[in-house]
């Protein structure tokens, strides 16, 4: 996260959108704490297999705690804004969290850009 941008990306798909690469974007931003095999790190970060949150359907607690932090529980490390601090778009939030609905054998529902935006939106007019 405290490294350049990198491109990231996929090729077009069979409809001709380019869609981003949810597991480059979250080895960048989420990876280091999170771990690439989503199980965190015991009494510092939290895993996000199995998580409630991730597998839920607050999208709006999701984006909240991507863009602004969160401060899990009393035995895990207080979380920087990531989204904000990185100046993630929706496009790359969105990737972000659809990944990590996907992956280590979470089953979650995967998320629009437009809902995301719309979070964002709303985020950007409140955290002031």
């Amino acid at each position: 996260f405290l490294y350049k941008k990198k491109e990231t990306i996929k090729p077009a798909t069979a409809g001709g959108e380019k869609e981003l690469d949810g597991l480059a974007l979250y080895n960048q931003h989420c990876g280091s704490c999170h771990q690439g095999n989503g199980e965190g790190l015991k009494g510092a970060f939290p895993p996000l297999k199995g998580s409630p949150i991730v597998l839920g359907d607050d999208l709006e607690l999701f984006v909240n705690i991507i863009m602004i932090g969160y401060n899990a529980r009393d035995e895990y490390a207080v979380m920087n804004g990531v989204g904000t601090d990185s100046k993630l778009t929706p496009a790359e939030v969105t990737a972000i969290i659809n990944h990590e609905k996907t992956s280590w054998g979470n089953t979650g529902n995967k998320v629009t850009t437009a809902e995301v935006k719309k979070l964002m939106d709303f985020i950007k007019t409140t955290a002031k």
